[in-house]
């Protein structure tokens, strides 16, 4: 992230191969953000403790992440309210504040797939996430609970990035496609459609955004 961010929206499909816990400090990381003054700036796992600005800070759930089956994680944070909120498909599942004036630390150290216990390092095998990610992304913005659970009804193939400002895109999938890779990963093709995208304007009324949105994707005759 290139300046301090008072406001976060941070999302993505995730689809475990194994939900391990090897103790009460190790949980399986499918992202991390580490800062120099704090390793867990932002720290998502499969389902507990899972926050920012710290672990004491943490939000848990009892809510299962089914294995082998993609599921729809969120977090938003308002610096201005304090507030934070985690989703899992499209519910609201835990919910905390965080301290007042605190804002997420600019030009920090972003890895997919592993704890960092430093910036950029200090990493335990145990805190290795073994599945896949799919459509990952950050925003610098609080998304509403509502649009939160529109993103999870449009479906796994749904870009979220062509629904909001593009200044407002602080991460896209694209940006992570585009990074350095490190260890056992691979790419393996998703087969999205445009079309899929409409899943998001089910149960609407006719807004100029689905006008727009079928003039973009329609064939002309």
């Amino acid at each position: 992230m290139s300046r301090a961010k008072d406001a976060l929206t941070l999302c993505s499909w995730i689809k475990p191969y194994r939900l391990t816990q090897e103790s009460p400090y190790y949980y399986p990381c499918w992202l991390s953000y580490a800062v120099p003054t704090c390793d867990d700036e932002i720290r998502m796992t499969e389902g507990s403790h899972m926050g920012i600005f710290g672990y004491q800070y943490h939000m848990s759930t009892s809510e299962i992440i089914p294995l082998d089956e993609w599921t729809h994680l969120c977090q938003t944070w308002d610096a201005l309210s304090s507030l934070r909120a985690l989703y899992i498909n499209g519910t609201k599942v835990a919910s905390g504040t965080t301290p007042f004036g605190r804002k997420l630390i600019s030009k920090g150290s972003l890895v997919l797939g592993q704890e960092q216990a430093s910036v950029g390092g200090g990493f335990q095998i145990e805190e290795t996430y073994a599945g896949e990610l799919f459509g990952t992304h950050i925003l610098s913005v609080a998304l509403s609970k509502e649009e939160v659970a529109r993103i999870y009804r449009a479906g796994l193939c749904f870009d979220v990035t062509q629904s909001v400002y593009s200044e407002d895109v602080e991460v896209s999938w694209g940006d992570i496609m585009g990074a350095d890779w490190y260890g056992n990963v691979a790419a393996e093709p998703m087969e999205c459609d445009a079309w899929d995208n409409l899943r998001a304007f089910v149960g609407q009324e006719i807004t100029d955004e689905f006008i727009d949105y079928l003039k973009l994707h329609s064939t002309p005759k």
